[in-house]
């Protein structure tokens, strides 16, 4: 079972690779989680998320996925991290997807979840190739070649202005799914 990426995008080659915050906010919520203060994180990134910063938006979503800081919260996890996978953040996609497969909040929608990963494979992120292979096998022929065809019109209609991510450390990057 693929697991769901936790690690909050406030790390690491981030912060070079996604200057979308003045660094004193990335060090300000770098801070408050690595402290486990996730009401002043939230605070700091649910303003930056409103405003449309794919980034933010993801890592609210983690913090709904998890309850931290924030109720537990399913339907609003999927909100923010279709938010930032319709902007192309690859990490966002995955984690749509697992909820899809999953059925986190909602019924088991495969198509979905294929579609979510076959756009995170095309920007290069790590987890997808497998993870399509695997949720294929689930599928029928007929259902793929809908789903891809759900993707090439995205994709069509769809511009990412999202920079490729640095490859995470597997080993501190995937939590609990």
């Amino acid at each position: 079972m693929m697991k769901k990426l936790f690690f909050l995008l406030l790390t690491g080659g981030l912060l070079s690779a996604a200057p979308i915050w003045a660094e004193g906010e990335w060090d300000q919520a770098k801070t408050a989680h690595e402290r486990g203060d996730y009401a002043a994180e939230v605070a700091i990134v649910r303003p930056m998320a409103e405003k449309g910063y794919a980034f933010a938006q993801f890592n609210l979503g983690v913090l709904y996925d998890r309850g931290q800081g924030v109720p537990q919260d399913n339907a609003l996890a999927m909100q923010w991290y279709q938010k930032a996978a319709e902007q192309g953040l690859p990490q966002a996609q995955v984690n749509l997807a697992i909820m899809y497969e999953e059925g986190q909040g909602m019924p088991v929608d495969l198509a979905r979840a294929y579609f979510w990963y076959a756009l995170a494979d095309s920007q290069g992120d790590g987890q997808a190739p497998q993870a399509l292979r695997d949720i294929a096998k689930k599928m029928t022929p007929a259902q793929i070649a809908e789903a891809e065809r759900q993707v090439r019109d995205f994709k069509a209609t769809h511009i990412f202005s999202i920079p490729q991510v640095p490859a995470f450390d597997s080993g501190s990057a995937h939590g609990g799914g």
